[in-house]
């Protein structure tokens, strides 16, 4: 099983369930994760940690700046570019907002989509499916709602897994599925 971690996930670990781990159990739950490559976080999730709430991510977690525990997709494509590239045209991109630009600017924001975390993710994901061998099950772990409600052009990551039929769990139910509570 592998579980591909977003840029959410990791801040929502950082500032709410790291400082509440007193005895460590959950720092070392997830550096084992990490270690097992059971957590799979991206080259582009990393670069997004950086700078996401003032790096809060590697200041909690340092050893992710590791690039032991990164995984490279620069030169990864799609499966498929043609088919990518049409689900993101009629699939996965907002029209109302798609409408209000010109093919060139859509173009633009396009690739700056497919190299963000979200379209990093997603690449990886296909990737992933086409080779079913490689993994028993495939998740992606994101804190995101359902709901367009930022104003980018492109759908939220839940909507784009479950059209693909990518499996996405919260962290609050990763955590409860493997032990984990928080209580007063």
């Amino acid at each position: 099983m592998a579980t591909v971690i977003d840029t959410c996930s990791l801040v929502s670990l950082a500032k709410n369930y790291l400082p509440l781990d007193e005895n460590g159990s959950l720092m070392n739950f997830i550096h084992e994760k990490f270690v097992t490559k059971e957590w799979v976080m991206l080259d582009a999730i990393q670069r997004e940690s950086q700078y996401t709430s003032q790096g809060i991510v590697l200041k909690a977690m340092p050893f992710l700046k590791d690039s032991a525990y990164m995984t490279k997709t620069n030169e990864m494509y799609p499966p498929s570019t043609k088919k990518l590239d049409n689900m993101l045209d009629r699939n996965f991109s907002i029209p109302i907002l798609k409408r209000e630009l010109s093919d060139e600017e859509y173009i633009v924001q396009k690739d700056i989509f497919l190299k963000s975390g979200d379209g990093r993710i997603l690449v990886y994901c296909l990737n992933m499916k086409s080779d079913a061998n490689l993994f028993s099950e495939l998740f992606v772990l994101t804190e995101e709602s359902r709901t367009s409600n930022d104003g980018k052009l492109f759908k939220k990551l839940p909507l784009i897994c479950e059209h693909l039929e990518i499996k996405v769990i919260s962290l609050p139910d990763y955590l409860k599925a493997n032990g984990f509570r928080v209580e007063k």
